[in-house]
């Protein structure tokens, strides 16, 4: 069968475009003649991108199938799926709400509001499959009236595989392997992220728990967040963590393998996530997690963290705690991380679901 995965923006290091690229290796290796198509795109040469309106001399009629990646708003997005004549599966990643960007983001405000607003419409023209990354993802669909037996959910494929296989950088491993604390915070620094709250935290584990810990902030600045990133640097100054938090932009796999090695936790304390791959990350790396009960994140963790319902400072700061005193906790944790890789977010086992789930709409 022909399949067209279309993205509306494709960059191989983002999570929603490994997603589309591991997608369509894995529909190959099923057998299907599969074409990325984007309306922009980052990817070098080696990876062949096609222009949108090249999508319907592919399908040719209506015996093909069309996987529409859906983040944001985009109304050519919603316009092919309601011009083709074919199997139309939505894949779902979720769009934050507005709300989180109010008072940060204009443009951002707007742009999810669309984002959202965008969801009934695609609920609206009745595709054969909505495909969420967790089922938290699917519930929005199911809110906007999408009967439950035309939705699934199915984790995003990853590159957790390169990142095992990476060598961990050496100069990151003899620099912070010591006897501190090594806090990892991954992730954006978006509003949602909960970054604020993280140093809240992580300045009363250094007045009660450890004054010489670490915080490693892995994640890219947004220029378009420039209020958000101001106020961050503005908390470190105000609760005097210069000297205790390193911000890593831009770090390659090697760096950040190196990261999540020497960390004592990983830290989430995002307050939406659709699914959270630091959160894979972590859990396939042997790195414990200690998260916020919010959005997908219970469900990606799968019981193999700590996981609480509100942010308390005190909390966190005593989780990190524990953890570095408690050796046969780590390990229950690790041990619980790796299974639920191995049983839910392992290629073998997403390549199985997704041949299912195609092999049902045929």
């Amino acid at each position: 069968m022909r399949i067209a995965v279309v993205v509306p923006a494709l960059a191989e290091r983002d999570a929603i475009g490994t997603d589309a690229i591991e997608m369509s290796a894995a529909l190959r290796r099923l057998g299907h003649e599969v074409r990325l198509f984007a309306a922009t795109t980052t990817m070098d040469a080696m990876t062949e991108v096609f222009a949108p309106a090249a999508i319907d001399a592919f399908i040719e009629g209506g015996d093909g199938m069309v996987i529409y990646h859906f983040a944001f708003g985009w109304p050519p997005g919603v316009e092919i799926l309601k011009r083709l004549r074919c199997r139309r599966i939505v894949r779902y990643h979720n769009v934050t709400p507005p709300e989180f960007f109010s008072g940060w983001s204009e443009e951002y405000e707007t742009a999810c509001r669309s984002g959202r607003e965008e969801i009934r419409t695609l609920a609206a023209i009745g595709c054969e499959l909505y495909l969420g990354d967790s089922p938290f993802n699917v519930d929005d669909f199911r809110a906007a009236g999408v009967p439950p037996e035309r939705t699934a959910v199915l984790a995003p494929f990853n590159r957790l595989g390169r990142l095992l296989e990476t060598p961990a950088d050496l100069s990151v491993l003899d620099e912070l392997s010591d006897d501190c604390a090594n806090w990892l915070a991954v992730g954006r620094l978006a509003p949602n992220k909960g970054h604020l709250d993280l140093l809240d935290a992580f300045a009363v584990y250094l007045d009660r728990c450890e004054a010489d810990a670490r915080l490693l902030v892995v994640g890219a600045e947004d220029p378009r967040l420039v209020r958000y990133n101001e106020a961050i640097r503005d908390k470190v100054r105000a609760l005097r963590l210069d000297r205790h938090v390193r911000f890593l932009h831009g770090v390659d796999d090697s760096i950040l393998k190196a990261a999540y090695l020497v960390a004592d936790a990983l830290i989430s304390l995002s307050r939406h996530e659709g699914f959270c791959v630091p959160l894979a990350e972590a859990m396939a790396l042997g790195t414990p997690v200690v998260a916020l009960d919010r959005g997908a994140q219970v469900w990606t963790i799968g019981g193999a963290g700590l996981v609480w319902n509100d942010v308390d400072p005190a909390v966190v700061a005593a989780s990190v705690e524990r953890l570095r005193a408690d050796p046969r906790l780590r390990a229950t944790l690790r041990e619980r991380g790796f299974d639920r890789i191995a049983s839910a977010f392992a290629p073998d086992v997403l390549q199985a679901r997704l041949a299912t789930i195609v092999e049902s709409l045929q």
